[in-house]
């Protein structure tokens, strides 16, 4: 595996970086306080620098970066101070709210949503999880019932990231009860189908510049041409779907990174006892930590992106270790920063706080750390045996 960069792929992720510095750092107290998403303009300036959904192919519109691309400019970006929130809900209209159709979709449904993705026209969703069907998402309510040239969908999904903001996005629904998840069915739907509302807005602890919402179909009619991958296909619509968002949560890296970086410059400020704090070995023991697990994030990560550009699919066990291990990571970086800066890093004006609320998200988002010690188990001992009741 070769991690090396070409001259212009360094360039690209520089930019990333800048950009973020200089254009969304500035604002990531105030969407974080008021739970807003990026402004329009800054979004159109994402489009126009060719950030958004950069993997799709020049065909669509976009410039068929790899994925190894994609996951070290959006680790830039949040090095660069851009903040989880935004990176999520960017992720969530250009990555899981587009991969099912660009691997699934038919020619017609990819020319008609992926332009428009790639320039910003559409902002994206992917609408799995309801209120009784979390880690257990197959097992979902809503109902997908075909009528002549069309479907209509009833029930209520939850925890929607970009719900209060989507113009479109994919839907998971049931269409044959009896055959479990080969009966469940994707279907592509747009904010003006009738029947379509968004429900309420949920207030979270962390990644609050991610717009989140229940999403409410009600005889919600979406057109036969709409099905995503023909029936029955939902399961795998989905597992694809979820297989990018955890290998792209890698972004989170970059995370890591700026607190460290917050870090080692307040450490080499900040006196006491007549000294910089950084010559104390507890503190230079916790930088070190820090960095530890910065760097074993990368390989575990950058092995993901490496075997998706070499046309290899990462096994479950690599994707699940890579998203325990840095969910875990990322709240252990977190509160080292805090425990670094002290009393300042549990004050809002400082950003190591929301670091922490933030990577609070990332330990449940896209499937919990207790989700991927389950699968990882599996993959070492097989399914669980069944035991004869005595």
């Amino acid at each position: 595996m070769d991690f090396t960069l070409t001259k212009e792929k360094h360039q690209l992720v520089e930019m990333v970086e800048d950009f973020a510095r200089n254009e969304i750092a500035p604002l990531t107290r105030e969407m974080d306080e008021n739970q807003t998403f990026l402004p329009p303009e800054v979004w159109k300036k994402m489009a126009d620098l060719n950030l958004l959904a950069p993997y799709v192919p020049e065909e669509y519109g976009g410039l068929g970066l790899s994925a190894m691309d994609v996951l070290l400019t959006r680790q830039a970006w949040a090095r660069g101070g851009g903040c989880l929130g935004s990176l999520l809900s960017w992720g969530a209209s250009d990555g899981i709210g587009t991969v099912g159709i660009l691997k699934h979709g038919t020619e017609e449904q990819k020319k008609k949503y992926l332009p428009g993705i790639v320039s910003g026209e559409l902002i994206s969703c992917f609408a799995l999880t309801e209120p009784d069907s979390g880690s257990d998402a197959f097992n979902m309510r809503t109902r997908a019932v075909k009528k002549g040239d069309h479907y209509v969908l009833n029930g209520t999904k939850m925890f929607i990231t970009n719900g209060p903001i989507c113009d479109m996005g994919i839907v998971l629904a049931v269409t044959d009860p009896s055959k479990g998840p080969l009966g469940i069915s994707a279907f592509i739907f747009e904010k003006d189908f009738p029947g379509f509302s968004r429900g309420k807005k949920i207030d979270k602890m962390g990644m609050r510049s991610s717009p989140t919402s229940e999403l409410v179909f009600e005889d919600c009619i979406i057109p036969e041409e709409n099905l995503l991958g023909g029936e029955g296909m939902g399961a795998l619509v989905a597992n694809t779907t979820l297989h990018w968002e955890r290998t792209g949560m890698g972004f989170a890296i970059g995370t890591m990174e700026y607190n460290l970086n917050l870090c080692k410059e307040y450490a080499q400020q900040r006196y006491q006892f007549g000294e910089p704090i950084g010559n104390f070995q507890a503190i230079r023991h916790r930088l070190a930590e820090m960095k530890i697990d910065i760097e074993a994030a990368k390989y575990l990560f950058y092995r993901m992106a490496w075997l998706i550009d070499t046309g290899q699919i990462p096994a479950i066990l690599d994707i699940s270790v890579g998203k325990a291990f840095l969910s875990k990571a990322l709240v252990r970086n977190a509160d080292a920063a805090i425990s670094i800066f002290g009393g300042y890093g549990v004050c809002s004006e400082y950003p190591v706080q929301r670091s922490y609320r933030d990577a609070k998200i990332i330990e449940i988002g896209g499937g919990t750390y207790d989700i991927q010690l389950n699968m990882i188990a599996t993959a070492i001992m097989g399914p669980r045996q069944k035991v004869k009741k005595k």
